[in-house]
């Protein structure tokens, strides 16, 4: 498929989008590819060489050229398998590809505690598609259907992939864990390539490793009969997480409006041994699945202690959590409390801790300075603006998924500082929000949110991506529910170079007429430009240049 696009009234000035492969099978009702701009996607030059006498040496292909095919899929199920029919899609930051779907002619497939293997035709256009050679990572996404309502567990899938150029080297990428519930239909992950993942991971320095020795919850004045979990990582990155999972107790009434709950190391799931960098401070997320009972959460104060010294204990406290019914996960950065003291090197990240009033100290202005500062400029900017463009809504395909109700959008920053509210979200032709559709509203439809500029500030997600958040709060007015499987806000940065794209995902607003939810979008960090120290060389050196900093790279901040 080939689209061509005018640029403004010139007719003349015509661009060229090239897709890949399209494959339906009986069932599918959609399938989605990344076009590239046939100007800026690789091609062989055009530029007459001169004649050379010299042998030319058989050129490699270069990492970072899409030269890279999936040659297998290998699953491990866990202990519980499916009936439904399975699919995945793989993705990179440019293209994406869907596998057919994964099943076998004369054996049961996804029967638990079974290692799967998938190849040749059952890849899909996935054997068509070609990737970035030396991907560090890979998203891929495992798609269920929802017809006999089936959990499903999987336990790691590996992906194996060989560069064209070289079809005897292998590359593989591990994807974590899939957990499905009756009603889920699609899961993801990021997979790391496996030379990648050991290259990045290697520490530089050995940080002193803490333990979660108790969690202190205080509850606010809104309890939950929910399943509720915490996520404890180191601030601002998932390269060191764990999750409690869920958090009960036998006799008593967990997570009930104005109590204070404890839960000793033993209760902690894979926290019991999680060691953590206490000077980088703590960030702590509460998980519970999306359903009716929404839930406030004064204060979580972890208390962890040295690994090697027990005696020698620490209290962060993480405050103001406010999960709504639909909401499934909330984050919040901890502070050291006033009563601990924590010696950390000078280019610690941790958080200030709260002084107590007695105690507050006065900072001294900084010295002016002399000249121009010297030194390493910062890895990568953690904030930016981004400007909203539209939405693009898949409805569920459930009976009464769809709605006739008015529906109406408001986006907030982060921070809840900049906040725009749409009119009625509708297309000017054909239906609105019926069920098993897809609703795109471009910026025109958006009202006060069209070119809205939003402040986002990024955080590191566990394949060295950046994450940037957005507020959704969904209204509808009106006695029909409505069921969404996925809500996307399409955006882009302030001065145009890139796309962004917040995932909301899945929507259910039924017996209230309100639902909010964050919404992430991901992308690799930026290595800014370095002042240069004399003339741009014909070598290159000293010449300006800006790179873009894969997931995982050796040296990696």
């Amino acid at each position: 498929m080939v689209l061509s696009a005018q640029i403004g009234s010139d007719k003349k000035k015509v661009q060229k989008f090239k897709c890949g492969s399209y494959r339906f099978s009986a069932k599918d009702a959609q399938k989605s590819n990344f076009c590239l701009n046939e100007k800026s996607s690789p091609k062989a030059t055009t530029t007459k060489r001169p004649a050379v006498t010299t042998k030319r040496p058989v050129a490699k292909a270069s990492s970072g050229l899409p030269n890279l095919l999936i040659k297998k899929i290998n699953v491990q199920v866990g202990a519980v398998g499916t009936d439904d029919d399975v699919t995945m899609k793989i993705c990179d930051l440019k293209r994406c590809c869907t596998t057919s779907k994964l099943s076998h002619t004369l054996s049961s497939e996804w029967v638990k505690n079974k290692l799967e293997s998938w190849d040749g035709r059952k890849l899909g256009n996935c054997s068509d598609i070609l990737f970035t050679s030396g991907a560090s990572s890979l998203e891929v996404s495992v798609i269920k259907t929802n017809k006999k309502k089936k959990p499903l567990d999987i336990t790691s899938i590996v992906l194996e992939a060989s560069p064209t150029s070289d079809k005897k080297k292998t590359e593989k990428f591990k994807c974590g864990t899939y957990k499905f519930g009756a009603s889920d239909t699609q899961k993801s992950n990021f997979c790391l390539n496996e030379n990648a993942a050991k290259t990045g991971t290697q520490s530089r320095t050995t940080p002193a490793e803490y333990k979660v020795n108790s969690i202190v919850v205080q509850m606010g004045d809104d309890g939950s009969n929910d399943a509720v979990s915490l996520e404890i990582c180191n601030a601002k990155s998932a390269l060191k997480c764990c999750d409690t999972g869920k958090l009960s107790g036998l006799l008593s009434n967990d997570w009930s409006k104005n109590d204070k709950e404890t839960w000793k190391n033993k209760d902690l799931g894979l926290c019991k041994t999680t060691t953590f960098d206490a000077c980088k401070g703590f960030d702590v997320a509460v998980k519970k699945k999306s359903g009716k009972d929404s839930l406030k959460v004064s204060t979580i104060t972890l208390e962890v202690a040295d690994k090697n010294d027990a005696k020698k204990s620490q209290k962060f406290v993480c405050s103001s959590y406010n999960v709504g019914a639909s909401d499934t996960i909330k984050r919040n950065s901890c502070t050291l409390d006033s009563s601990s003291t924590l010696s950390c090197p000078k280019t610690s990240s941790l958080t200030t801790r709260r002084p107590s009033a007695s105690t507050k100290r006065t900072v001294p202005a900084p010295r002016p300075s002399s000249g121009p500062v010297t030194g390493k400029p910062p890895l990568f900017s953690d904030s930016e603006n981004i400007i909203l463009k539209g939405f693009e809504v898949q409805v569920g395909g459930g009976t009464n998924d769809g709605t006739k109700d008015t529906v109406t959008a408001k986006i907030c920053s982060a921070d809840k500082k900049t906040c725009c509210e749409t009119p009625q979200l509708s297309k000017r032709s054909g239906n609105n929000w019926v069920r098993n559709g897809n609703v795109t509203l471009p910026g025109t439809s958006l009202g006060l949110c069209k070119d809205k500029v939003f402040k986002t500030k990024a955080r590191t997600t566990i394949s060295n991506l950046l994450e940037t958040k957005l507020v959704l709060t969904l209204n509808r007015s009106g006695k029909d529910g409505m069921r969404l499987e996925n809500f996307n806000l399409d955006a882009e940065t302030a001065n145009g170079s890139q796309k962004r794209r917040f995932k909301c995902g899945k929507i259910v607003i039924v017996d209230k007429k309100t639902a909010i939810k964050e919404c992430f979008a991901q992308f690799p960090k930026s290595l800014p430009t370095t002042t240069r120290s004399g003339p741009c060389l014909r070598s290159g050196k000293n010449c300006d240049k800006t790179t873009t900093r894969p997931p995982f790279r050796s040296g990696s901040g």
